[in-house]
């Protein structure tokens, strides 16, 4: 009888069943692993979906942290060191857009170059780094700090672009977002289809382009040639040749010591202290110049329906040629639109077979050509006191 007694006790306690405690739930989402690493190194991270932010320290150690990963991808995430590079994989084979959010988060030396692709999320550098910084998103936000020496080339088809200063060159595109980016010590490309553009100053060439918004520029140490489809175009000072031109804004020139091309469809021109030549024309809107004439190019000031004011130096010698072009009644419109000058007109005359009021300058002898054209409206050519 003890016997059975014993057996049923052994029965029992087999039957109820062992209980564990779950792991907790940052061990269940998460992966982390860490390389040993020399400056100078590469983070090279292409993965199907996900967030990449890499923070920056002085070890020479790369620390990579995966979250927000689920079972099924983790047989497909690599992680792995050939050399002085650290490789991160993630190959989803079609399930970026599954339900988890996965954010690799990598901390890399302070001198340390990157290469980083995500097929749906942000792109993300905190703090400041000297290496090459390249990178892609498809559907994601850039945000840069700053980075003290190398090139950054960096584009994603879906989002807003966003940097401190960058120490060499740099590229940056964007489909569908705003792009700012602080101070450049190279040369800077920007381009979006879809946006505004800030840029705080360019030491060098500048080439800036959106298709849908405005552009905002800070001084240029080179050439800047800069356009938009669709905004206004603001720029501090250019250091050489300026190429601005617009389809529907106005255009704001600081200052230029080279030659400036400045075209819009549909807005107002003022350029200040341009030390060149000049080539503005609007199909719409007033044009106002300052120009300091340097004896190698001719300039030209057109508008098809506004006013056009000059301002040159007392002892610039320059020849200067305006003409109004009236349409509609003679007798009603030419005495409503004039030439009017500090300086002496050489001529000036109403020519009323062609329609035209036509006076030229001849200004300390002559010397560069300068050719003002409107329509419909007055030439007004000023001393420049400054």
């Amino acid at each position: 009888m003890k016997n059975q007694l014993l057996l049923w006790a052994a029965a029992a306690f087999l039957a109820v069943p062992t209980f564990y405690p779950a792991a907790p739930a940052d061990e269940q989402d998460s992966r982390t692993k860490s390389f040993s690493v020399s400056k100078g190194g590469m983070l090279d991270v292409e993965v199907d979906g996900g967030d990449i932010r890499i923070d920056v320290w002085e070890k020479n150690e790369v620390l990579v942290q995966v979250e927000g990963i689920d079972e099924e991808d983790l047989d497909r995430l690599k992680m792995s060191q050939k050399g002085n590079t650290v490789i991160v994989e993630l190959r989803r084979r079609g399930r970026w857009w599954s339900s988890d959010h996965t954010r690799f988060n990598i901390t890399v030396p302070s001198e340390f170059n990157a290469d980083l692709r995500t097929s749906g999320g942000d792109i993300e550098l905190r703090g400041s780094l000297s290496g090459t910084v390249k990178g892609a998103t498809s559907g994601g936000d850039v945000t840069l700090g700053n980075v003290k020496s190398g090139t950054v080339d960096l584009s994603t088809s879906g989002g807003d672009m966003r940097t401190g200063d960058i120490q060499g060159d740099v590229t940056l595109r964007t489909s569908g977002g705003d792009i700012q980016l602080g101070k450049v010590g190279g040369e800077a490309s920007v381009s979006t289809s879809g946006g505004d553009i800030r840029v705080e100053a360019v030491a060098k060439r500048l080439k800036a382009s959106t298709s849908g918004g405005d552009i905002d520029i800070g001084d240029v140490g080179g050439e800047a040639n800069v356009s938009t489809s669709g905004g206004d175009i603001k720029v501090k000072k250019v250091s050489g040749k300026a190429s601005l031109h617009t389809s529907g804004g106005n255009i704001d020139l600081g200052g230029a010591s080279g030659d400036v091309k400045a075209k819009t469809s549909g807005g107002d021109l003022r350029l200040e202290d341009v030390s060149g030549s000049i080539d503005a024309a609007t199909s719409g809107g007033d044009v106002t110049a300052e120009l300091r004439p340097s004896g190698k190019g001719r300039s030209t000031l057109a508008s098809s329906g506004g006013t056009i004011t000059l301002y040159v130096p007392e002892t610039a010698k320059a020849t200067i040629e305006a003409l109004i072009r009236l349409d509609g009644r003679w007798k009603s419109r030419r005495d409503r639109y004039e030439v009017r000058s500090d300086f002496k007109a050489d001529k000036y005359e109403k020519d009323e077979d062609e329609e035209e009021i036509r006076a030229t300058y001849i200004l300390n002898g002559g010397g560069e050509d300068i050719e003002l054209r409107t329509v419909n409206s007055d030439i007004k050519i000023l001393k420049l006191r400054k």
